[in-house]
């Protein structure tokens, strides 16, 4: 055979040896490719502040978004407004609201309303009685009313005034402190796209002094910031025993 066959064929196993890698390398970035199309989050969790600005960033981390103060507080006042609204009879209206409102409400805590509206009946506490709750006007939103105590949970502060009726007949009118448990909760974006759940309470709801609310000598909660400073609050029996106005009721059981 002569040397132009030999160098001929020489000349097409380099080339053929030559597709062979590029096909494995091809074949290679295919495959890493596919790997990181795999790990990519299939979804991402945006939270936007009411108040963004252009030039604002969202904090993004594994498909999960940060979720600003602002939010965890609106859902907050929202959800338990909602739970606590009682139009015509507590005693159909709350385990209806309670129903609901169940994708927002984590197992837990359904647990312990059940328990509170077994209570209430039994003190005659819900039939024919409406309620309602409304936030104390110049006690809103503030950075010191949303603390994180992790990532996925918080306590949120709301102040609020707490109305009931009893066949029309006024029977509480009082303020409170209701400090609330919030958490992750993303378990079904069809019912509850905010993926937060209420936790019931970090610690026992309080009265507030009345007269520092309506005269506005407030102290700030500790470990706040430079923003409005909120009421302080009083033992209910202290309440109780100096109470004048005629719309201080005191209440068989914590007020909640």
């Amino acid at each position: 055979m002569s040397n132009t066959y030999l160098e001929a064929l020489a000349s097409e196993r380099s080339h053929n040896g030559f597709l062979r890698k590029v096909v494995a390398c091809t074949f290679l970035a295919g495959a890493f490719g596919t790997y990181v199309a795999y790990t990519v989050p299939k979804t991402i969790d945006v939270h936007l502040a009411p108040d963004i600005r252009a030039g604002s960033v969202v904090e993004i981390k594994n498909g999960v978004g940060y979720i600003p103060p602002e939010n965890v507080y609106s859902f907050a006042y929202y959800i338990w407004q909602q739970l606590n609204r009682w139009q015509e009879d507590g005693m159909k209206d709350y385990p209806k609201q309670l129903y609901n409102l169940q994708s927002f409400v984590t197992a837990k805590c359904q647990a312990e309303i059940k328990d509170d509206m077994k209570n209430r009946a039994k003190n005659s506490e819900l039939l024919q009685r409406t309620r309602l709750i409304t936030e104390i006007p110049g006690f809103s939103f503030a950075a010191n009313r949303v603390i994180a105590d992790s990532s996925a949970v918080w306590t949120v502060f709301l102040d609020m005034q707490l109305q009931e009726t009893y066949r029309g007949q006024n029977v509480k009118d009082t303020y409170v402190r209701y400090p609330l448990r919030i958490v992750r909760y993303d378990v079904d974006r069809e019912r509850n796209p905010w993926g937060l759940g209420l936790d019931c309470f970090s610690d026992q709801p309080q009265r507030l002094d009345i007269a520092q609310v309506k005269d506005g000598k407030v102290q700030a909660l500790p470990a706040s910031t430079n923003t409005a400073p909120l009421p302080s609050v009083v033992p209910a029996a202290v309440v109780a025993a100096t109470a004048t106005a005629p719309t201080q009721v005191t209440p068989t059981q914590p007020t909640h």
